[in-house]
């Protein structure tokens, strides 16, 4: 049997040697939020010197961690830890960063969040912004918030397609994975 030493610093191998920043699982909260958008602003000063692409990261990040705070799905009283159960990774390959995130979501969710997804990533970067732009004059929100304004965010400022898988866990929850490519083009345009 491994010791437990060995296997954390197996973990931090694998982590440094897939240039993972910054991950994050467990119990989700506001104030977790705040400890990763402070230790991811830290992290970003220490590995990105354009601003510009420090800025795209960390406002896609806080839009996925929003997201994840206002869409996890809601449990039962004894599965209070699950609802609020999520995980969050920040990695750097090559010049483009990668976010993850995966939380709980309601079974009868994942059909809207897959349509609209699947619209979003069909769409060009200015249809995108003309669809953000129509969902905010026609003033189409939903019972969580911003009717995917978020969504649409993401994808404008990350400049590629979202990804998602959904696996479903029982009849009422299923674990909702979320992962987008911020692309920085910054780099790309030097060499």
């Amino acid at each position: 049997m491994q010791q437990k030493d060995d296997f954390v610093y197996d973990i931090l191998q694998v982590m440094e040697q897939n240039n993972v920043l910054l991950a994050f699982t467990g119990e989700f909260d506001m104030r977790v939020i705040n400890a990763l958008v402070n230790s991811v602003r830290g992290k970003l000063n220490s590995v990105e010197s354009n601003r510009s692409v420090q800025k795209k990261v960390y406002n896609v990040m806080v839009e996925c961690l929003e997201n994840i705070f206002r869409h996890s799905a809601e449990a039962e009283q004894d599965e209070v830890s699950l609802r609020s159960f999520a995980i969050f990774t920040l990695q750097k390959q090559g010049c483009d960063y990668y976010l993850v995130t995966g939380n709980y979501i309601k079974n009868s969710s994942v059909d809207q969040l897959k349509k609209m997804i699947d619209k979003i990533n069909m769409l060009d970067k200015d249809q995108k912004k003309e669809m953000y732009r129509e969902i905010l004059s026609n003033g189409e929100f939903s019972d969580k918030g911003g009717a995917g304004l978020g969504m649409i965010d993401i994808a404008i400022k990350s400049e590629s397609k979202l990804q998602y898988e959904f696996n479903e866990i029982d009849n009422k929850r299923t674990f909702y994975v979320f992962q987008v490519r911020i692309h920085n083009n910054y780099s790309y345009s030097k060499n």
